[in-house]
């Protein structure tokens, strides 16, 4: 057999080291999300060649979203790639009133989590465990500028990781310039979403004007905001102990291992009193317990300030979350409407 391209080597030896802590283990069913693009058919590749040694099923999962021209043919090029591979192809096709209920979370918004909502059910019905994607170093130097951008603290600094829950990121170590180099090498011809060229899109103009301009005033900018996200990864990984201690002795019922989404109820006084940056912390996990979207600084703000009132307080309201101060308790839910609530990473079937 011939020697694999260095190209992809590269690529797949640094998938390699990112999951190199056991997920998938031997036997796994993985899941791979193509669109057709060059990142995701590197990590295919890359994939496919980590896979037999490691004992490791794939399947691939493509969605069409219909949402632009040359969707549909793009999904079909991904099929017949697979096919080509020898590998199960999945194509899965969202209509939109599925994109519908979920517009609370905007346009992109609502396709993400349409879409990550599609790669999990797949993945489920056909026996993966994980789901993997195609997001590189620059997604997450993006991703860092863009959570800048925002006003976010240090969680939202912390960027993509390469495993939350069963989606899977073997790629963040990757430049995107590589996984066309592997592309190349492998004589692939990759399809391009002319969306991506939209400027009035922030991420694409973060991507084709401030990133390409920050690596002229200052050459390694993409490599050194990335490395910011593991450096405030390891921070909150670090703080995660404490603030669920902090959590379990403000929670009013159930303590916070229960695994049901459902209402959580804090004691104002105890939240109140906690430090400043402790408190927010407490507040985005008691969040996360509740099944609520995650709130902006602004919100968690918010919610802490009616902790201390000891007056009644408005509610406080977000897309996918609502927080209510009553009988002492702040108590924290899902809307009225919870058709507003993205889809969030978490444990497949």
């Amino acid at each position: 057999m011939a020697r694999a391209p260095a190209a992809l080597r590269l690529v797949a030896d640094r998938a390699a080291r990112a999951l190199a802590e056991g997920a998938p283990g031997r036997g796994d069913g993985l899941a791979v999300a193509v669109s057709g693009g060059a990142d995701s058919l590197a990590l295919l590749h890359a994939l496919r060649t980590l896979a037999a040694p490691r004992g490791w099923r794939l399947e691939v999962v493509t969605v069409d979203h219909g949402l632009r021209p040359g969707s549909t043919a793009d999904a079909a090029f991904v099929v017949d790639h697979a096919k080509a591979l020898g590998l199960p192809a999945h194509l899965v096709t969202i209509a939109a009133a599925e994109l519908e209920e979920v517009r609370g979370a905007g346009p992109e918004g609502a396709a993400r989590a349409a879409r990550y909502r599609a790669l999990a059910e797949t993945a489920a019905a056909a026996g993966c465990r994980f789901v993997a994607t195609g997001h590189t170093l620059d997604d997450q130097a993006e991703t860092v500028l863009l959570q800048l951008l925002r006003g976010t603290g240090p969680d939202g600094l912390a960027g993509m990781a390469v495993r939350d829950g069963w989606l899977l990121r073997p790629l963040l170590a990757v430049r995107r310039s590589e996984t066309r180099d592997c592309c190349r090498a492998l004589g692939l011809v990759w399809r391009e979403d002319a969306s991506n060229q939209d400027q009035r899109l922030l991420r694409n103009a973060v991507r084709l004007r401030v990133l390409p301009l920050l690596e002229e005033l200052r050459p390694g900018s993409t490599r050194t905001l990335a490395r910011t996200a593991e450096l405030a990864r390891a921070e909150r990984d670090w703080l995660d102990p404490l603030v669920t201690t902090a959590l379990h002795d403000v929670l009013a019922g159930p303590g916070p291992d229960a695994s049901a989404d459902g209402p959580v109820a804090l004691r104002v006084g105890e939240l109140a009193a906690l430090p400043l940056a402790l408190g927010r912390r407490v507040v985005r996990a008691a969040c996360r317990r509740a099944g609520c979207g995650t709130p902006a600084a602004e919100t968690v703000g918010a919610i802490l300030e009616a902790a201390g009132r000891p007056e009644r307080s408005a509610p406080v309201e977000w897309p996918g979350g609502r927080a209510v101060r009553r009988d002492g308790l702040m108590v924290l839910t899902e809307p009225d409407d919870s058709s507003a609530k993205p889809h969030r990473p978490g444990a497949l079937g």
